[in-house]
């Protein structure tokens, strides 16, 4: 399975990313930051299988990522 992490707290994210690691079925394929990054990164690459997100990012709420 193929995740992607929305977080802009790094601490945040490398736990997330530290426990899905161990898992062993999942696969991290990237960790974002902000809603613009994360709006690019969508424009580029293959859907993930399921996105763990952050709801209030530094840029704005997570919630905007699906508006556009």
């Amino acid at each position: 399975m193929k995740a992607l992490i929305i977080e802009d707290e790094i601490l945040a994210s490398k736990h997330l990313k530290q426990v899905l690691d161990e898992a062993g079925d999942i696969s991290v394929i990237g960790v974002l930051e902000s809603i613009s990054e994360t709006i690019e990164w969508f424009g580029k690459n293959p859907q993930p299988d399921i996105v763990f997100m952050d709801i209030h990012l530094a840029d704005g709420s997570a919630f905007e990522i699906f508006n556009m």
